[in-house]
């Protein structure tokens, strides 16, 4: 299974990396019909010479398997939606969650409204409700009217931050938009719940029933965060205590959440274990509740992964099989890609399957040297060996993503593991003991308690001298030419031999020369990048500003989110060379050539409709240049 899980995920790769839906659909299904065909017919091919063809026509049957469902998955999302405002009908897909001015609703788009009537679209969108006194009550599975405009995400990101546009695209995602007070209306229809709805309504109740029992802030956030998945609470500042401590990891639900409610699980079903026909049971009912707390936390791929790994364990368990392998990894992963490509492109996909990666490869090695035998001793052991080997095997994706690396990740994980298991098992407890007034009351206590000590235990270990190694930049071949590197030392350790250590102590000298060079001889192009309300300047250096004005290599750039110059006069016009319009701004155009000689405008997308075309009427009334950055999203200067 894990050389067959390598064709399919390169299919996906260059599907999606070179095409994202520019190829047709029948092409690549054809190309996937002849190759299976092909297999069937050479799977009875005698002569064992020519066995290669019978494996090269099935890779490239899952490698045109693996682009036929990315571009499946794309023609499902992209849309042409109208430039201007439309009346749609939709439905909401899941619990609408509450923001400072709006209500974030999930919602399927199933027609549009217009002259020449009804048009099917069957899109998913994002549909930001402002709140008001009826929007307050919207629920999962209303069916909605509501007159707005829908855009598509930007499709341009800026230079080392998250591409929040491909995120969308890959969450299915079609479109964004703003919906008004007076804007929407009922149907009086509901639609009943799917299975993962009415989860995320349970959900809700739990979340309901945590603040009815008095927890609230930072304590209520990671208490929801490691019991259900719920992050909307965690703030910025959380968030990066736990980054920097190396264990944010536990605030998403991962392999370690579903392995402490499977070892619960086994452990209270224990008594099945007498007979064949009750390990089956057993499987059985373990299986059934793992997958019904993973509808719970909303399916993210991470604990999908989990549950798939300790279903096919318990399953092996009841039939007497080796419980755990490489093997039994690259099943879950070849399954969930088949359900969906994008779950290569998910973060918590690469780094949980990495990290067990590493554990079931690096784990064994590590622990073995250090034979200890002392069970505390041992444990605290087992736990740091559990921790290197799992840095190892992220560490890559982790400096190529986010830029950093987190130095005090041993003594964080010593503390976290010891906590987490305690508020996963208290807050089950809570649930059963609830009926007890006096007992719950004393164990609500010390759960809030608990997750006081973790989030100060963070606080501590964030800072702690160099728990932050500061920015690292990995370029992607660095990344792979370091978990090459990896591999060969692993391979060295385990059969120790001349020819590996030569390997090894030559990729090491290649990583750091190949490093260095990227680092000395790179020449990066003096650029500036206006977008989402913001300038970036790269390199960042040699910039002037003055309130609103910006100058760099001889360009004068203002930033108008305000009114900042209004009722302002200049004895000389200052020379610009673009203004940047963005939201905030309420004047005209006409006032500003008072105080500025404005050579280009540019418009951001944060801009309203109403008020993007009257800038754009004035702009073609006084012959000014303008840009608009909707259709792109950002707009490059080359210096």
């Amino acid at each position: 299974m894990f050389r067959l899980a390598i064709p399919l995920v390169t299919g996906i790769f260059v599907s999606d990396h070179f095409f994202q839906g520019a190829l047709p659909v029948p092409a690549f299904g054809m190309g996937a019909l002849v190759c299976l065909i092909g297999s069937a017919v050479l799977v009875r091919w005698r002569h064992y010479r020519s066995r290669w063809l019978f494996g090269g026509m099935a890779f490239l049957f899952l490698f045109c398997l693996g682009a036929l469902l990315v571009q499946q998955k794309w023609q499902g999302v992209d849309y042409e939606w109208g430039a201007g405002k439309d009346v749609y009908q939709g439905v909401i897909v899941d619990v609408p969650q509450e923001k400072a001015k709006t209500y974030l609703c999930k919602l399927r788009i199933d027609k549009k409204v217009s002259e020449r009537g009804m048009a099917p679209v069957n899109r998913t969108v994002l549909v930001y409700m402002m709140k008001d006194s009826l929007s307050v009550n919207l629920r999962c599975g209303d069916h909605l009217n509501f007159y707005t405009r829908v855009t598509t995400p930007e499709k341009e990101a800026l230079p080392g931050e998250f591409d929040y546009a491909a995120y969308l695209f890959r969450q299915q995602i079609s479109g964004t938009a703003i919906v008004f007070p007076g804007y929407w209306q009922w149907t009086g229809e509901r639609e009943p719940l799917t299975w993962k709805q009415q989860a995320g309504v349970w959900r809700e109740k739990i979340l309901d029933r945590y603040r009815k029992w008095g927890f609230s802030g930072d304590e209520f956030a990671v208490l929801s965060a490691l019991t259900v998945g719920y992050k909307e609470e965690l703030s910025e500042d959380l968030r990066e205590t736990y980054q920097t401590a190396g264990v944010s990891h536990i605030l998403a639900l991962s392999g370690m959440h579903i392995a402490v409610l499977w070892g619960l699980l086994c452990w209270i079903l224990r008594p099945l274990d007498r007979s064949c026909l009750l390990r089956w049971v057993k499987c059985g009912i373990v299986v059934l509740l793992l997958w019904a707390f993973a509808f719970l936390v909303g399916l993210p791929p991470s604990v999908i992964r989990a549950v798939v790994m300790c279903m096919l364990m318990t399953m092996a368990r009841a039939a007497g099989e080796r419980a755990l392998s490489l093997n039994t990894l690259a099943i879950a992963a070849f399954f969930m890609l088949l359900y969906n490509p994008f779950y290569l492109f998910d973060t918590g996909f690469q780094l949980s399957f990495l990290a067990v990666f590493s554990i079931l490869l690096v784990y064994p090695v590590v622990f073995r040297c250090w034979p200890v035998r002392h069970p505390v001793l041992r444990y605290i052991w087992g736990i740091v060996a559990v921790s290197l080997a799992a840095q190892l095997g992220t560490a890559s994706v982790v400096i190529y993503k986010f830029a950093y690396f987190p130095v005090c990740f041993l003594p964080a994980n010593l503390i976290v593991a010891p906590l987490v298991l305690v508020i996963i098992y208290g807050s089950v407890a809570a649930f059963v003991l609830s009926p007890f007034a006096l007992l719950h009351l004393w164990l609500v206590k010390g759960l809030n308690g608990m997750s006081w000590l973790l989030n100060n235990s963070m606080r501590w270990v964030e800072h702690l001298p160099m728990s932050h190694s500061g920015d690292m930049h990995f370029s992607l071949s660095q990344a792979g030419l370091l978990y090459s590197l990896l591999f060969v030392v692993l391979f060295y350790l385990l059969r120790p031999s001349r020819k590996l250590l030569i390997v090894a102590l030559c990729g090491i000298n290649l990583f750091i020369g190949f490093s260095g060079y990227l680092y000395y001889m790179k020449e990066e192009p003096h650029q500036l990048i206006l977008a989402r309300s913001q300038i970036k300047v790269y390199p960042p250096k040699d910039v002037w500003r003055q309130d609103s004005i910006y100058h760099y290599k001889g360009l004068n750039i203002c930033v108008l989110a305000d009114n900042h110059w209004q009722g302002k006069s200049v004895g000389r016009l200052l020379d610009i060379d673009y203004m940047y319009l963005c939201k905030g701004f309420k004047g005209r155009i006409a006032p500003l050539q008072k105080l500025f000689r404005i050579r280009k405008i540019i418009l951001d997308t944060s801009l309203g409709d109403y008020r993007l075309n009257l800038l754009k009427e004035e702009c073609r009334r006084l012959g000014l240049d303008y840009i608009d950055l909707s259709p792109k999203g950002s707009y490059r200067i080359l210096l």
